[in-house]
């Protein structure tokens, strides 16, 4: 292979990992729902295990003063997009 060809090859590979990439990067709430779908939109854009995601929302959301984690959740709940729409 000459090197135009390799450049042109090397190019298709990055383009094809980059739309892998953006096609995973969109954060929807999830259909594995208990309540809203938050915390399984959260485990499924990070690549984590769901319950590990809710069991450090419980814990971060316990820990905190006042229970912000609620807040957080119902905010989250309102401006992330069902799955459904992607």
């Amino acid at each position: 292979m000459d090197d135009s060809r390799l450049l042109d090859f090397r190019y298709k590979i990055l383009d094809k990992k980059i739309s892998i990439i953006m096609s995973k990067a969109k954060l929807t709430r999830s259909r594995s729902k208990v309540i809203a779908g938050v915390c399984g939109g959260l485990a499924e854009w990070l690549g984590w295990d769901i319950a590990m995601v809710r069991i450090l929302y419980l814990i971060v959301s316990i820990l905190s003063a006042g229970f912000p984690g609620t807040l957080v959740y119902i905010i989250l709940w309102i401006i992330m997009p069902d799955d459904s729409v992607y």
